[in-house]
């Protein structure tokens, strides 16, 4: 059973419209700044519930070195990806599959990253422990939720940072985050289940949970 129960998704065409707008354009690149830095040269990297691949092509401007691959369980998701215009750098491989069955070998990505998609899949920890099975020795697996005990301050902060309008920030993350967002219980059951004692679960851009699941080198 998935962590959250059973609640509505947006629809691939809506999903995209939104991806694409002001707000999660700003958000997609907060998440690109802290993937980016820690890749080492030619980096094989996957995102799981890629969606339209928005992330990966933000992180495709900043680091052409790096090798790309998105998968998505709807392939009507896959196919808006495969058919967005990417800007110069590393085109990614679209792969449609289920999170739960990832259908790639052990030991295979340096980085691993799942974005707002944990809270859906039926099996949390089976998910995660199928994103530390992909990591080679050494390599990492970032899960980025909604933060479920996000506050006015830490949204104030994210308004001024960002120059956008502190009504729009908070309206917005309210209602995005409605049956969507995850507390700190939540993700800590899910990682410490899966993460073998390697993990670490932590705030980034006042909004956001970013759990690890780490491979030992």
């Amino acid at each position: 059973m998935n962590i959250l129960g059973r609640h509505p998704e947006p629809p691939p065409w809506l999903y995209n419209l939104l991806a694409r707008g002001p707000l999660a354009r700003r958000i997609y690149r907060r998440l690109v700044a802290d993937l980016a830095p820690g890749l080492p040269p030619g980096a094989r990297v996957l995102d799981v519930g890629t969606g339209p691949g928005y992330l990966l092509g933000y992180l495709a401007q900043e680091r052409q070195d790096v090798q790309l691959w998105g998968l998505d369980l709807d392939y009507r998701m896959v196919r808006l990806a495969r058919r967005k215009k990417h800007p110069p750098g590393p085109i990614p491989e679209w792969v449609v599959g289920d999170a739960l069955a990832l259908p790639f070998g052990d030991a295979v990505f340096d980085r691993v990253v799942a974005s707002f998609s944990l809270h859906i899949w039926p099996d949390p920890q089976g998910g995660l422990k199928e994103l530390r099975r992909l990591l080679k020795p050494g390599g990492r697996a970032w899960i980025y939720e909604m933060k479920r005990e996000t506050g006015a301050r830490a949204l104030r902060a994210f308004s001024r940072e960002e120059g956008l309008p502190f009504p729009l920030v908070y309206l917005s993350f309210k209602s995005a985050s409605w049956g969507h967002s995850l507390g700190a219980r939540d993700l800590t059951a899910a990682l410490g289940q899966a993460g073998e004692g390697n993990w670490r679960l932590d705030t980034v851009h006042h909004l956001f949970w970013r759990g690890e699941l780490a491979k030992r080198s």
